[in-house]
């Protein structure tokens, strides 16, 4: 039976490519800026604004509202409910995790950043994370046509600010470290076994995933 599955990654690191091989060899849809668009269509914000707010956290204390939607003692219509009491951001954050839910509910799947391996919890997907060496995440975000004209110096600090961001958006709504192995099932570091062994490795991985295993008594 597949499973939803769930990538994390560093800026640069080839999360992005990983996911979309993944999907492709599995016969899964496949959900990265995807979800920007089917926000918008189930949302009152834009794609262009939630393009500009992708996985950021607020940038003002709103309090009571990571509560609300971190899973604490408020059901998920209480949640609903207080929607537009809430920042920006936190409308988002529970309009993508409605979107997600949906796309569970749908059936198998592989669904790129945004906090997914924390919204879709309850379905149990298996929660990967991608991590590379810096100087090849400059080098690969480099080699693209849209960052042609920058320098090393520029990508690595775009990259640093990215992570960055990143990993506020994902501490502040999951109260976990983004990017700490414990929280995942697997991370895996794309500078040792490259783009398609990372593909390879977590193929194996879910084919595994929660099957039993008794071990003999000795």
């Amino acid at each position: 039976m597949g499973r939803v599955i769930t990538i994390g990654r560093q800026f640069g690191s080839g999360g992005h490519e990983v996911g979309l091989r993944l999907a492709k060899r599995l016969g899964y849809p496949f959900y990265d800026k995807e979800l920007l668009t089917l926000t918008a269509e189930n949302s009152r914000f834009a794609e262009s604004y939630l393009a500009k707010m992708d996985e950021q956290k607020p940038s003002f204390l709103n309090l009571g509202s990571a509560g609300v939607i971190s899973g604490g003692s408020s059901s998920a219509q209480s949640a609903m409910n207080q929607f537009y009491h809430l920042s920006p951001n936190d409308q988002i954050f529970l309009a993508t995790s409605k979107v997600m839910h949906s796309l569970a509910e749908q059936g198998p799947c592989v669904i790129v950043g945004r906090c997914a391996d924390y919204i879709l919890r309850d379905v149990d997907p298996v929660n990967f994370f991608i991590c590379a060496d810096i100087k090849d995440r400059v080098a690969r975000k480099l080699a693209l046509e849209e960052h042609s004209t920058m320098t090393e110096q520029e990508m690595e600090k775009l990259i640093l600010q990215t992570d960055k961001k990143r990993g506020k958006f994902y501490e502040y709504y999951s109260h976990s470290v983004w990017g700490a192995a414990a929280n995942y099932h697997l991370c895996i570091d794309t500078s040792v076994v490259g783009v398609d062994g990372a593909v390879e490795i977590i193929m194996k991985f879910v084919e595994e995933f929660r099957k039993k295993n008794i071990m003999p008594d000795k």
